[in-house]
């Protein structure tokens, strides 16, 4: 299992159209993936558990990662999660 603090970047909380791409993009991943802070645990292959994240009293989080893909799983999301800003949308 790895651990790594993470400062989120960008707007809180985050939009659904963030949540659902940062979801999409945990969920390509075997590992299991999730965000710690002091109110709980949230599932970072879940749109809604990171729309929950919204009442956060801090931007830093710990964010866990276990499975056979845990490390680019654990680089992958930790680079979306610290994003400062939206990426574009289609036009």
């Amino acid at each position: 299992m790895l651990t790594r603090k993470v400062t989120l970047g960008g707007t809180l909380p985050f939009t659904a159209l963030r949540a659902g791409r940062l979801a999409r993009a945990a969920a390509s991943f075997s590992a299991r993936l999730v965000l710690q802070d002091a109110r709980g645990t949230f599932n970072a292959k879940s749109t809604l558990g990171l729309l929950s994240l919204g009442s956060l009293s801090g931007r830093v989080m710990t964010l866990l990662a276990e499975g056979p893909d845990e490390q680019a799983a654990m680089d992958a999301l930790a680079l979306l999660l610290e994003e400062q800003e939206e990426a574009p949308g289609p036009s």
